[in-house]
């Protein structure tokens, strides 16, 4: 017999473990490092734009803000940090969007939507789509306006400025975001409607938490959020269905989508920042009074705090 030539019982076992351990370690190395490499939110500047502004938008090399109390539409230069212009609009401005070249404004206690030249930063066209408006969407070839006081979502065309479409949903429609073919419609009853953009019918109704507000797309899930209630929602979007809830707390309100989830808590004045991978908070900021909508551009985060009159740039994305 030859010796020491043949294999010793549970070696390739040992090997295994050896192994996965080695896995474990490597893993869990590489989570810290990221962990490491999240720089903690940070206040970069804190602008003055007006009263009460509620909807924020990124374009023209400018973030614009609708304020709700006075009226108007500020417009921040994005290298300055600074209010570079203001359109007044002697009406309650709700929401903001940028598409088509133009700056689209809804307003809540006024039957029209306004279009604004930013190459002019004057109002342009004003168009009729109903009585109290919560958020606009708009793309090269569509707006989509939420219009809460009817339960209707509006298209309008932005070639003609003329209303296409109108589709009822019922409820109160608090915003509308554009995936996968649809339109998808958080409503304060409690539901997100998913309307197909192919025939402007809505084809599902899918339950979520109360009263969501907004809604963005990140990572293929449809993040929904909730006001009155302590979770987000997570919709699949091919099963229209809540495929994962995710606890943040009462009071959720704008959200948005970069490297990071972003989520402005209304009800606490914090700012979270989510990992949508783990969706695990990985951050926070107290920024005070009411933080309302939030967006990601010109390499920052970018909050609007109803109550405070102020929008303030976060450093992230």
């Amino acid at each position: 017999m030859r010796r020491g030539r043949g294999r010793v019982p549970g070696a390739s076992r040992i090997g295994a473990l050896v192994a996965l351990a080695i896995l474990a370690l490597t893993a869990w190395y590489a989570a810290a490092s990221a962990s490491r490499a999240l720089t903690k939110p940070r206040v970069l500047a804190k602008v003055h734009v007006g009263s009460q502004p509620l909807g924020l938008t990124f374009g023209a090399g400018s973030v614009w803000a609708a304020n709700y109390g006075s009226h108007d539409v500020a417009r921040i230069d994005s290298r300055t940090n600074k209010v570079a212009a203001r359109i007044p609009l002697n009406d309650g401005v709700y929401g903001l969007a940028f598409g088509a070249g133009a700056i689209w404004v809804s307003a809540f206690d006024s039957q029209f939507l306004y279009r604004i030249d930013p190459a002019t930063n004057r109002v342009t066209a004003r168009i009729e789509v109903g009585m109290q408006q919560a958020e606009v969407t708009a793309t090269a070839t569509a707006v989509w306006v939420a219009v809460f006081g009817r339960g209707d979502v509006v298209k309008v065309d932005p070639a003609t400025n003329a209303v296409v479409a109108r589709i009822h949903v019922g409820g109160q429609p608090e915003e509308v975001t554009l995936a996968a073919g649809a339109a998808w419609v958080p409503n304060e009853n409690g539901t997100v409607a998913r309307i197909d953009l192919a025939t402007n019918t809505v084809v599902a109704r899918i339950r979520v938490g109360a009263d969501p507000d907004y809604a963005v797309l990140c990572r293929g899930r449809l993040w929904v959020t909730s006001l009155r209630g302590p979770r987000l929602s997570l919709i699949d979007l091919a099963k229209n269905r809540v495929a994962r809830q995710v606890k943040v707390g009462r009071g959720s309100a704008g959200i948005a989508c970069g490297r990071s989830a972003w989520l402005a808590n209304y009800d606490t004045g914090r700012l979270l920042r989510i990992d949508p991978a783990t969706r695990t908070v990985t951050g926070q900021l107290a920024l005070g009074g009411q933080p309302r909508s939030v967006i990601v551009a010109a390499g920052s985060v970018w909050v609007s705090n109803q109550r405070l009159g102020t929008v303030t740039r976060v450093r992230g994305g």
